[in-house]
């Protein structure tokens, strides 16, 4: 749905991940017609989609396979069809087998942490199978 390829998934946001020096993840991503919600802006559940594609894979970057338990997003500022955007994730911590993280979403050129656009926090687990695999279309 949001990293795959589009030969798998028509429908794929095709997001590729980067992990920094941090720690953290970024990707780049192009806002288009079909992913606006009201006239002219991205859709916030696609927002939210981003969000939870970012930590997920910040958390595959720390070789960890979680699944989201709890996701919480502040929408800032409207981002415009046609922008593009920096998604980027981090991992906060763990305790008691909690994975805590923080997503945020930049403009392209963006100079100052006051210009993010929307934040997430979340709460990641890991089930009790711990048998995670990622879905492939047929």
């Amino acid at each position: 749905m949001a990293c795959g390829s589009r030969e798998n998934n028509p429908d794929s946001l095709e997001l590729f991940f980067s992990q920094h020096p941090d720690g953290s993840v970024r990707a780049p991503f192009v806002v288009s017609l079909k992913h606006q919600g009201y006239t002219g802006l991205l859709h916030g559940g696609v927002i939210s989609t981003l969000f939870d594609a970012a930590m997920t894979h910040c958390l595959f970057m720390h070789g960890i396979k979680a699944l989201t338990a709890e996701l919480t997003v502040r929408f800032i500022a409207p981002v415009r069809v046609g922008q593009t955007i920096t998604i980027c994730a981090r991992l906060l911590g763990q305790r008691h087998g909690i994975y805590q993280l923080e997503a945020w979403l930049l403009p392209e050129l963006y100079i100052a942490e006051e210009q993010c656009l929307a934040r997430a926090s979340a709460k990641f687990i890991i089930p009790p199978d711990e048998n995670i695999t990622k879905s492939r279309l047929p």
